[in-house]
């Protein structure tokens, strides 16, 4: 049974390795302010923290690759691309 796997197909410099972090960055600093909002408005809106978990994740991966390409050699650029993509719009 073969999955679907969602591409970047379009975008060249989309699957760059500084781009992907600067979108990491950005998601997190957006999910931050929704939980200090949370926090000190008790606004009590729900957020996903497997989300949050996941995109630390690949953001200690992507920096680990900036150094040594050969990290995590299984998983390359474009594939983390593709998740990530899919992650920021969660």
């Amino acid at each position: 049974m073969n999955m679907l796997l969602p591409r970047l197909t379009n975008c060249t410099e989309c699957s760059s390795i500084p781009v992907l972090l600067s979108d990491i960055d950005c998601k997190m600093a957006l999910m931050a302010k929704a939980l200090y909002n949370n926090v000190v408005l008790s606004l009590n809106k729900p957020l996903s923290y497997d989300v949050m978990f996941s995109l630390m994740t690949y953001k200690r991966i992507l920096t680990y690759k900036i150094c040594n390409s050969e990290y995590a050699g299984d998983y390359t650029v474009e594939i983390i691309a593709s998740k990530i993509k899919i992650l920021k719009f969660k």
